[in-house]
């Protein structure tokens, strides 16, 4: 009789196991996380249906993020504004001949450079000056004053427009009111939505357009516009959501400072909110897909072909670091993970080794997705750029 009960308790205590009990992960795994091209990486793996931790190493160490910081400076701005937000730049007339302001809302994705403009439609500085010297035929010189643009966008419209000499230009005071100042509105340029700003630059990991994104973000909040003020930003931003960001450092909002710190558990929390913070969709949405968009196009099909358009991640590489994050689709699962190396080699066939090596380890993983779980899907490309 106590045989019987002993073993009648064993099968109710077996068959009462949690649904959302560790998975066990495939011995392959662990071949291609412990290659010698990823030398100690910090690695994490969660359930994202259960938000259990599958598998974690030295995720907690702080290392250099690379691109995947991408991923943090544009929640921040996805926190921050509304992501439909438009900007706009214009040029005005004043009553003084000559002189004319040029007032903006720091657009992000505003250029001087004629070839980003015919790519990817960007709005283009230069046309603002030229339409102030057509105004008036009689102009061999202007002077620009200007708030809400960059400096080095003004710099650098002169010189795609050969204008060095004839325009002069200085910033308004914070205490002038620019409605002050202006007469007529000679000429305007805009961005598209934020959403796709925030797009292009995760799809194509674009340093200079993530690094406005995070500085406008700084400003926005309140913060200096400065690198102690982008960190400070960025943590508080990224904390609120009750993401542990312990030791958390950013010195750009693009990942290529060699500065930068984050932990893999970090970027793992984050990740996570992006599937229940309405205002991180965006970021979701926005990630290259395995094989089929982005800085991911050319992955996988050789490396772990059966994961081609499983895996929806952000890249990141810069001097002896690889890194990969994002979600994996498993069948009925999705798993969210991050893959920090910043122990790798420095040569382009060291780091592609490293690549490689990430890539097999999510293909032994990923599997199509069944009934009611969508696999991720390529949002139709808003530019005309190629990746």
């Amino acid at each position: 009789m106590k045989r019987v009960s002993v073993l009648v308790l064993f099968i109710l205590l077996f068959n009462l196991q949690p649904a959302n009990a560790v998975d066990v992960l495939p011995e392959p795994f662990f071949k291609y996380l412990g290659s010698k091209y990823l030398g100690s990486p910090g690695v994490i793996l969660i359930n994202g249906a259960s938000n259990e931790i599958v598998y974690q190493d030295g995720a907690s160490k702080l290392r250099k993020p690379a691109s995947v910081l991408k991923i943090i400076s544009t929640s921040a701005i996805a926190l921050t504004l509304d992501t439909s937000t438009v900007f706009k730049t214009a040029i005005y007339k004043t009553e003084k001949k000559g002189v004319f302001v040029i007032w903006g809302d720091n657009d992000p994705w505003i250029t001087s450079n004629a070839k980003y403009r015919d790519a990817n439609k960007r709005a283009y500085m230069p046309a603002l000056i030229k339409a102030a010297f057509a105004s008036d035929k009689s102009l061999k010189k202007i002077n620009l004053i200007y708030k809400g643009v960059n400096n080095s966008d003004i710099l650098y419209a002169k010189r795609a427009l050969k204008r060095k000499s004839s325009v002069a230009y200085k910033p308004i005071s914070k205490t002038v009111e620019v409605e002050s100042l202006i007469t007529e509105k000679i000429a305007e340029v805009s961005s598209p939505p934020l959403h796709k700003m925030i797009r292009f630059a995760l799809l194509y990991s674009d340093n200079v357009l993530s690094q406005r994104l995070a500085m406008l973000a700084t400003g926005k909040n309140g913060y200096p516009l400065t690198r102690t003020g982008l960190n400070q930003m960025a943590n508080d931003k990224i904390s609120e959501l009750g993401v542990d960001t312990t030791g958390m450092k950013l010195v750009d909002g693009s990942g290529i400072g060699g500065e930068n710190r984050v932990s893999a558990v970090t970027v793992s929390q984050l990740l996570l909110k992006l599937k229940t913070e309405p205002k991180l969709k965006v970021i979701y949405d926005s990630l290259p897909i395995s094989g089929e968009s982005g800085t991911l196009i050319g992955r996988y099909h050789s490396t772990a072909p059966q994961a081609v358009g499983l895996v929806r991640a952000k890249t990141g590489s810069i001097r002896n670091t690889v890194s990969l994050a994002g979600f994996a689709t498993s069948g009925d699962k999705e798993y969210v993970f991050v893959v920090l190396a910043d122990d790798v080699g420095r040569t382009r066939r060291l780091q592609d080794a490293a690549r490689s090596a990430i890539d097999r380890m999510l293909g032994t993983i990923t599997k199509p997705a069944v009934s009611g779980l969508t696999p991720p899907v390529p949002e139709s490309n808003p530019f005309t750029t190629n990746p």
